[in-house]
Formats: C-alpha cells, sequence, structure tokens
C-alpha cells in the first residue's frame, strides 16, 4: 500500500509541474505573439536585393501549427523553418516588376520534412527564378556545401559564388528502401499480404529482404527519366553540355570549390564578406548595417501583403486545396490527408456559389483506398458542377492519382512521381512473438470470419482468399475508375497500370496528365476556365495569421547563410520517424491500400 501512495504522489506531483510548465509556457507563447504584432512592418528600401534563405522546409501547402510548436518556438526564440511553394512563388514574381528590387540572392541548404521540398517544387521555384532572371536583374547564389537539389536549384543563377572550402555535389538519384522481412520474422511477427499489380512493390518493403525484379525495373526507368531531365536544365543553364554533365558526375561525383569552378559548374570562388562586399558596390550599400540594402523574402511577401490576395473567404474566388501527406481514413491529422475532413472541404466548396473553379494541389503517395475514394465521389460531384484542375506535386501516386482522376485537366512537372495504379492488402498477426513470452491466445466466435483482423494468429486460406478477393475488387473500380475518368480504354488502363510509378513527362506520354506546369499554371487555368476577370483565391488550408495566435506559425527570416549538413545519427533517426509515420497512416478498415512503392521519398 506505501508503494501504491508512493507512486501516486509521484504521479500528482509530475502532472502538477507538467500542468504549471504548460501555463507558463501559454503565458510566454501570448507574450511573445503580443511583442511581434508591435513591431512596425519591415519597408522595402529602395535598390533592396530579394534574398531567398534555402534553409527551410518548403511544403505545397501553407504550415499548419500545433500548439506544441507555438509553445516551442515562444520558448526557444527559435521559429521553425517552414515556408510553402506559393508564398515564395509569388514573391519572386511580385519582385521581377517591382522597382525597388534590383537583384535576387538565393544561399542555404534546403531542409526536407515529410513531403516538402521535393523536385517537383523545386522546380517550379527554379522556374520562378528564371522568369525573374528574364526581366533583366540578376540572380546571384551563394554556395558551401550544396546537395544535388540545391544546386539543380541554384544552377539557374547569372553568377553561382562558392565557399573556398565548399563542395558541391553532383552524384546522380538514387532510390533506397528499408526491408523488414527477416526482422519482422526474428521478431515473430507475421505479415501476410494480397495486391493486385505486378509493380506494386509497395508490401515487399514487410515481406522481402531485398528489391524485386519488378520494383527494380520500375525504379530504375523512373530514375533515369527524372535524371535526364536534370541534366537537361542543368546543363541548359550552365552551358554545358548534358554528355560533360553526365561524365562529371560519373567520374567525379563531389567537385572541391576550385575543381567546381574549373567544371564551370561555378562562377566565382569566395568567402559570404567578399560577396556582401561585392552586392554592397554593386547595387545599393546599406550604411547602418554595413551590409548591401537586402530584404529577406518572408518580410518582402508580408510587406507587399501578397499573402492577403491569398487568403480570400467570400466573394468571387478561385479555391486551392491542397492535399498533401499520406492518406489515412478520419478527420484532419497533421502531416496527413484525412479522408473525412477533404471530402467535406471539397463539399463545401461546391456548394459555395461564390467558388468559382477549384485546384486539387496533389502531394501525397496515396494511401487508404476507402479514404481515397470518399475523396474522389466528392471530386466527381465537384467536376460535375464546377471546373476542376489538378495540379500535382513531387508525388501524387496510387491513392494520389485515384484523387485526381476525375479532374477537367490535369497539370504534372517532369518530376512528378505518379501512376502506381495498383492496390495492396496487408494483415499482420503477432502470435510467434506472444510466445516468446509465454503469451497465448484463445476465444471463441458465431461464424467463420468474425476474427479475421485479429492480431493474435495468422490468417487461414479462406480468410486470405477473401481479402485476396476484396484486393481485386478494389483494382477493378480502380482500372473503371481512371478509364472513365480520363477516357482511356479500359484494356489501356490496365496495361500502363500493374502498380507500376512513371515520371510526369512519361504519364504524360501515357495519357495520364494533361499538360506539364506548375501550380500557378493550374490556377491561371482554373481562372480562365471559372469566367474570372480578377483573381481571388482562397487557400484551404489557408496560411496562419497573427488572428490566429496560439497557433501561428512564425517564419524565419533574416538569418545568415550558414550550410545545415545532417550527421549519419541524424539521418537514421529521420528514417525510423518516416517508417514510424508510414505504419501509422496503415487504417484503412479494409486492409487495403492505393499506396505508391516505399523508397521514392526524399526526391
Amino acid at each position: 500500500m506505501k508503494g501504491f501512495f508512493q507512486s501516486l504522489l509521484g504521479s500528482l506531483t509530475a502532472f502538477i509541474i507538467l500542468a504549471v510548465g504548460s501555463i507558463v509556457a501559454f503565458i510566454a507563447l501570448i507574450g511573445a505573439l503580443a511583442s511581434l504584432g508591435d513591431q512596425p512592418l519591415v519597408q522595402v528600401e529602395s535598390g533592396s536585393v530579394l534574398v531567398l534563405d534555402l534553409n527551410t522546409t518548403i511544403m505545397d501547402a501553407p504550415p499548419i501549427a500545433d500548439i506544441g510548436a507555438a509553445v516551442q518556438e515562444a520558448m526557444s526564440g527559435r521559429p521553425q523553418p517552414v515556408t510553402y511553394l506559393l508564398k515564395v512563388v509569388d514573391a519572386i514574381e511580385h519582385a521581377q516588376t517591382d522597382d525597388d528590387v534590383t537583384a535576387l540572392l538565393l544561399h542555404g541548404n534546403l531542409l526536407q520534412n515529410g513531403y516538402g521540398s521535393g523536385l517537383a517544387a523545386i522546380s517550379e521555384i527554379r522556374q520562378a527564378v528564371e522568369t525573374f532572371k528574364s526581366s533583366g536583374k540578376p540572380v546571384y547564389a551563394y554556395l558551401v556545401a550544396p546537395s544535388q537539389k540545391d544546386y539543380y536549384l541554384t544552377s539557374i543563377a547569372d553568377e553561382i559564388w562558392i565557399n573556398p572550402f565548399g563542395m558541391v555535389s553532383l552524384n546522380g538519384l538514387a532510390a533506397n528502401g528499408v526491408f523488414l522481412g527477416s526482422a519482422l520474422e526474428k521478431y515473430g511477427i507475421g505479415v501476410q499480404t494480397t495486391r493486385v499489380g505486378a509493380y506494386k512493390s509497395a508490401v515487399e518493403m514487410f515481406t522481402r529482404t531485398s528489391m524485386s525484379d519488378a520494383d527494380r525495373e520500375q525504379k530504375t526507368a523512373l530514375l533515369n527519366d527524372l535524371w535526364s531531365t536534370l541534366l537537361t536544365e542543368i546543363s541548359t543553364s550552365r552551358n554545358i553540355t548534358q554528355q560533360a554533365i553526365q561524365k562529371l558526375s560519373a567520374t567525379d561525383a563531389f567537385f572541391t570549390a576550385i575543381d567546381a569552378q574549373a567544371a564551370n559548374l561555378v562562377d566565382r570562388v569566395g568567402y559570404l564578406d567578399e560577396l556582401i562586399d561585392h552586392l554592397g558596390s554593386t547595387h545599393q550599400y546599406a550604411v547602418s548595417d554595413e551590409t548591401f540594402q537586402q530584404i529577406d523574402l518572408i518580410d518582402y511577401s508580408a510587406a507587399r501583403s501578397l499573402e492577403w490576395d491569398t487568403t480570400a473567404k467570400d466573394g468571387e474566388r478561385i479555391a486551392v486545396v491542397y492535399a498533401e501527406g499520406q492518406i489515412i481514413d478520419g478527420g484532419k491529422f497533421p502531416g496527413f490527408i484525412g479522408g473525412d475532413w477533404l471530402a467535406s472541404e471539397l463539399r463545401r466548396l461546391r456548394k459555395d456559389k461564390d467558388v468559382k473553379a477549384v485546384v486539387l494541389r496533389v502531394n501525397s503517395p496515396g494511401g487508404s483506398a476507402v479514404a481515397s475514394e470518399a475523396i474522389q465521389r466528392e471530386t466527381r460531384l465537384l467536376a460535375d458542377e464546377k471546373p476542376l484542375i489538378v495540379s500535382m506535386g513531387s508525388y501524387a501516386a496510387s491513392g494520389g492519382y485515384w484523387i485526381s482522376a476525375y479532374a477537367d485537366k490535369i497539370y504534372a512537372q517532369p518530376y512528378t512521381i505518379t501512376g502506381s495504379i495498383g492496390v495492396f492488402g496487408m494483415v499482420f498477426n503477432i502470435e510467434k512473438a506472444a510466445e516468446n513470452f509465454a503469451v497465448t491466445f484463445d476465444g471463441v466466435k458465431t461464424s467463420p470470419f468474425a476474427d479475421i483482423y485479429t492480431a493474435s494468429r495468422p490468417r487461414t486460406d479462406a480468410e486470405m482468399a477473401l481479402i485476396q478477393k476484396f484486393t481485386d475488387e478494389i483494382y477493378d473500380a480502380f482500372i473503371d475508375k481512371v478509364a472513365e475518368g480520363r477516357s482511356i480504354e479500359t484494356v489501356k488502363v490496365r496495361e500502363l497500370a500493374q502498380g507500376r510509378v512513371w515520371s510526369g513527362l512519361s504519364a504524360q506520354n501515357l495519357a495520364l496528365v494533361d499538360v506539364m506546369g506548375g501550380l500557378n499554371s493550374a490556377i491561371n487555368e482554373a481562372a480562365a476556365m471559372g469566367d474570372l476577370d480578377y483573381l481571388t483565391i482562397e487557400q484551404v488550408p489557408g496560411p496562419s495569421t497573427f488572428g490566429d495566435t496560439i497557433t501561428m506559425m512564425l517564419e524565419e527570416t533574416g538569418a545568415a547563410p550558414v550550410a545545415k549538413v545532417s550527421s549519419p545519427l541524424n539521418e537514421i533517426a529521420a528514417q525510423v520517424d518516416v517508417l514510424t509515420s508510414q505504419l501509422r497512416g496503415l487504417n484503412d478498415p479494409r486492409s487495403a491500400y492505393t499506396r505508391m512503392p516505399y523508397g521514392l521519398e526524399g526526391l
């Protein structure tokens, strides 16, 4: 009894400490937000260089802050390094014709959390930078230890500087996956699967110890497509032949500052202070700060009130709806696409007469088949009443394609990973694992299939046959929906389906995609189809504002260029986190999933 009360007292003490700490954090948060609200709005001074700090994750959708992140920011004073695509692109495009902006500077290393900073999104930013450059205003880039993705983005610059101790990576693309087959067997966790489609390899992560031949074939073809496009764009920007860059990648892969300059991958080798002096003398010198006149892109967006045009709630407008993350069954959950939540938002927009057209921005590898169908049902109804344009981001595969199929027009990027039209089912059991701890199971039931989803034992042949039947039915429905939505013969869809992933360019050749273009291209198409003279946008979910108080997501601004290189331990931790997130998303009521292969995240 004494031990019980000691335990109880300890729990109560911990609870009180946690409660008090939460209250203090909440007060600190409110104080921080209040003080920020009193700060004057940053002004855009004449002769400013627009600075894009790449030390951030660039999501497709506006970031959603939860209370935990907001408290952490208030307590640490360090904003979360995250922003979103439309904000970055709109700021760059607006600066192109802004007389107060004379140049653009890119610096830093892109961060990648979740499905952010994907190649397709970075390609859209690169296109915006190229348009800025075509206006006659110079673009500069400063590199320290750029990743291949960083270099791809900055290679469009007129003048690329690199730190004397910097290094450029040009080592190619790879798709590596984790295989848990032996590990699960070792620890007594049983896995039984069903699937339709020779290339539907997502289940192999849990059943095999290496890639299947079919998966190796499809991923090789996909990476070759993406790599070829990457080489073409870099070679054009740097005025180097594609063959020469391919040779550089194959023979050297990594280039010191001097070697990179000799290979024409960069223009100048110099320290950051030298670049600052150069920009100060070339453009406008800021005497008060002893640096060049500059403004951070996030500050610039706020100063020019650019986000106001994308936060409309009433009046005639275009709705941009973000489907970003793994598709799960249920409501709204950070980092995932809740089928019920997204379906309800599409239904609301369908019934709103002032919403003249909808752009569905998809950045998803797929997920729950039931949730995908709930979303697609609403896309079909919406497309019957008003224009629906799909803009594919870095991923729009499997369930991501399922929810896209009925759009009036599908836009994608060459780097989009799409297709993966296939279905798999997967069930786990812990019978052997439990035996290792002398745990057994027993029970009664009224019908043969009453406990088909129990984790206490493997499924019988009859049960697996039933699950396979579900899988086949969903696959047939998937095929029929793509055939109907895309106006392609069913037999043709079956040929190009089989769970195979395609690049955006290949998907266009197969009629799975209509147009190569980014999010703004899709928005302009929707505006034209909706007969809107003045473009007003509502984003769903929309960007956070100061009025959101405790859910405010702060933007990191004004940070000095710093190389952020992950350690091997960080990489391992990140992979474990990704795996945990993927497992949490396997919540389909029928254990049936339309999900692209694992191992492609990060491209």
